[in-house]
């Protein structure tokens, strides 16, 4: 099954960027309630490179600690409640791609909302053209859309209380660092709760993306950033199973 990779991914959306994405659903104890399809809120980006199908993923029983982590760093201040500022580093790319990529969907909050802050925050000024706006708007509808459908919720108003989505970046490698152009393979958690008393279902996707260095920051790279090597996307494992490690992941935690 393919699903286009969530949040971050999304907001590039009506960008000439590209995104190889997988998916899998992550169906251990831990997270019973694992349905068959993946969360709506994950929005298919605009891509260039084939996307790779994957039979559904199975976190293992056993826990091996990630051999590779980093301490995102956090931007220096807010816009729209969005972080910004981030250092002129690798490191502070990554930061960035850390708050782009989180989606929180609840109560009034919609798809749309959530796409155009991250479209809007995280793309260079003279990137942003009314014809980009207009596909972000309308690829965050239809997720919205498919979303509410699968959860059984409303057409529109308010998610129904206790009902949620949510993603965020889980993990990385990455495919170029240059001083001032980043790419990498993203590794993103899908949560989503129909409701109070509903499960959660969990699912992994696996994307790429490329910043650039512009306006004292780091943007989403409307170029499309470093093309990987021919089958070179890592694997879905999460932080935890040891083919995180194989697959040359490495974790995040995010920087006090």
């Amino acid at each position: 099954m393919l699903w286009g990779a969530a949040g971050i991914l999304a907001a590039v959306v009506g960008l000439t960027g590209y995104a190889a994405v997988q998916q899998g659903a992550d169906d251990d104890a831990s997270h019973p309630g694992t349905s068959a399809s993946p969360p709506p809120s994950a929005t298919a980006a605009t891509t260039t490179a084939a996307p790779v199908p994957v039979s559904t993923y199975s976190a293992p029983p056993s826990w091996e600690e990630p051999d590779r982590w980093l301490a995102a760093p956090r931007g220096t201040r807010t816009v729209g409640g969005r972080e910004v500022g981030f250092p002129h580093t690798m490191e502070g790319a990554v930061g960035m791609l850390v708050a782009s990529s989180a989606v929180d969907i609840e109560g009034a909050t919609t798809t749309v909302d959530e796409h155009l802050a991250s479209y809007t925050t995280y793309t260079a000024v003279g990137d942003q053209t009314p014809a980009r706006e207009q596909r972000v708007r309308q690829g965050a509808a239809k997720a919205d859309a498919r979303a509410r459908a699968t959860m059984g919720a409303p057409d529109s108003g308010p998610l129904p209380a206790g009902a949620w989505m949510r993603s965020h970046l889980v993990g990385f490698k990455i495919v170029q660092a240059r001083p001032d152009a980043v790419t990498a393979h993203l590794l993103l958690r899908n949560g989503q709760k129909a409701g109070e008393t509903a499960r959660e279902s969990v699912f992994y996707t696996v994307g790429i993306v490329g910043v650039v260095w512009r306006d004292d920051d780091w943007k989403f790279d409307t170029a499309g950033g470093a093309s990987p090597p021919a089958g070179s996307v890592p694997e879905i494992a999460a932080p935890g199973d040891a083919a995180f490690n194989t697959q040359g992941w490495t974790a995040i935690r995010q920087a006090s």
